[in-house]
């Protein structure tokens, strides 16, 4: 689970159920259907190049397949993952409110969305756009690299988190200079759910920000042979040099360098 950055979400967050505790029907690689209770008579259904959307009226069907298809051109420009297309359309269903939400799915009320196999369930509201490209961005990770890869959970969410901040308008996840970083050696390994949840802030602003300081000093290009080496199995080491050679050569590298800058910005 996490939290969401914004003003609007501080309270909200989003769930990822793993593929071992889905429905046995659902195990698949199309769109998962069926698994939470569909939308009350008279909803409607756009379908685009990537989405299937559900949500109540046509119009705001069209108008939210249109933002999640803004959403994926972006995440997709930012990856480097200019190749990547999903084996099938990816399901957004979308309740009318945080109540049907809730009452359909039965999460907590701090839930604004989750992904459950190739599909996202969330709710309409001002906090919609953030939701889907946060979700949106897992679905993509975890489809490129062929399963969760708990290995890389900080890579995950943190490009998650930096892609929910430019839904946002903003230009990434600033990590607050007066707070002392977790060693990446502990950001790498940390489970954020076993955490006190002052620590789980302040992980995901972290990897948030460093995801963010990989796409705008590396290159979105370096972004996309780093995830291709990471998705060869590659050493994370490795995987650097073959994304951002002649400018991080290692993790310690990076920590180095990101380090300066979160130093520099507090100035």
């Amino acid at each position: 689970m996490r939290l969401l950055i914004s003003v609007v979400l501080l309270m909200t967050g989003c769930i990822s159920i793993p593929e071992y505790d889905m429905p046995k029907d659902n195990r698949s690689n199309t769109v998962t259907t069926g698994v939470f209770r569909e939308l009350d008579p008279g909803a409607k259904e756009e379908a685009g190049l990537h989405f299937r959307v559900k949500a109540y009226g046509s119009s705001r069907a069209r108008e939210i397949l249109q933002e999640a298809e803004l959403q994926y051109q972006r995440i997709m420009n930012d990856s480097g993952l200019y190749s990547f297309s999903p084996r099938a359309l990816y399901e957004i269903v979308v309740y009318s409110s945080q109540d049907e939400f809730q009452k359909k799915t039965q999460f907590a009320s701090w839930a604004a969305g989750l992904t459950v196999g190739n599909a996202i369930y969330a709710y309409d509201g001002p906090g919609l756009a953030p939701t889907l490209a946060h979700e949106m961005t897992h679905l993509i990770f975890h489809e490129y690299m062929g399963d969760s890869r708990q290995d890389l959970r900080w890579l995950n969410e943190g490009f998650a988190m930096y892609e929910e901040s430019r839904a946002l308008g903003g230009p990434g996840v600033a990590f607050p200079s007066a707070q002392e970083p977790f060693p990446f050696h502990q950001m790498v390994g940390l489970i954020p759910a076993t955490e006190r949840e002052r620590q789980v802030h302040l992980w995901y602003k972290q990897v948030g920000d460093v995801v963010g300081y990989l796409v705008e000093r590396g290159g979105r290009v370096g972004m996309g042979q780093f995830f291709g080496a990471l998705r060869d199995r590659r050493p994370v080491d490795e995987s650097l040099r073959t994304g951002f050679p002649g400018v991080w050569s290692s993790m310690q590298d990076l920590e180095t360098a990101w380090r300066r800058k979160v130093s520099d910005a507090g100035r």
